[in-house]
């Protein structure tokens, strides 16, 4: 199980977990993109799984995976190795569910890419540099996630074009937010291990997915 330093410096050790998880998060971004290029590049032979009941199927587990994996990590009941293992297989499972996206506007694919690299930079740095306490941030950017899905799954009936774009707007807002909220929160988090850097990543990875997503939903907009 994980281990924490009884004598270590808060700072340095909220700069080391800091950087670790933005480690770890990018394995898992590098991850998730080269399963999507492979499926993209054998599309025909995962036709059946993408007309089936196969992409739903996988959310849901998806879903299940991260509360497993969050849940053992807080409770520090998992193996460093386990723990890694699962972030990277839920990382790699996610491309497939990113592949539609990715397909249905390839060219918005790379700027999206790289302005979504650009806000969360800067919205991590500004997180990680502030003197301001953003914890009262965290149930106000968690009712947004919550309304902003409400508005998703609404639009999903209407498709409204104009509703589209402003939840898409709203999206790239609060995500840009809440990776601010977690760089922060991470570095203050009060515990240091691989357990730490693992649970930073997850954050970090899923602020940084949906954030792409947003953007690029904004993007390929445009291009129609």
């Amino acid at each position: 199980m994980y281990s924490v330093p009884r004598q270590v410096s808060a700072e340095r050790a909220g700069v080391s977990v800091v950087a670790r998880s933005l480690i770890w998060m990018m394995a898992g971004l590098l991850t998730t993109f080269l399963a999507s290029l492979g499926v993209l590049a054998t599309l025909p032979t995962w036709v059946p799984f993408y007309s089936g009941w196969g992409p739903l199927v996988l959310v849901l587990a998806e879903f299940a995976l991260v509360w497993y994996l969050t849940s053992r990590l807080r409770a520090n009941a998992i193996a460093p190795g386990e723990a890694k293992a699962l972030f990277l297989v839920y990382a790699a499972s996610l491309g497939f569910v990113l592949v539609p996206a990715l397909a249905a506007a390839p060219g918005a694919v790379l700027p999206a890419l790289l302005v979504s690299s650009g806000m969360f930079g800067a919205a991590g740095l500004w997180g990680y540099t502030t003197r301001a306490d953003m914890r009262p941030m965290g149930t106000f950017l968690f009712m947004g996630v919550v309304g902003l899905m409400i508005a998703m799954l609404v639009n999903a009936f209407l498709a409204h074009g104009a509703l589209t774009f402003w939840v898409s707007v709203i999206g790239v807002l609060l995500f840009s937010g809440l990776t601010a909220y977690d760089v922060q929160r991470i570095r203050n988090m009060g515990y240091y291990g691989d357990g730490a850097a693992i649970l930073g990543a997850l954050a970090l990875y899923l602020d940084f997915i949906n954030l792409f997503l947003f953007v690029l939903r904004l993007m390929s907009g445009r291009r129609r």
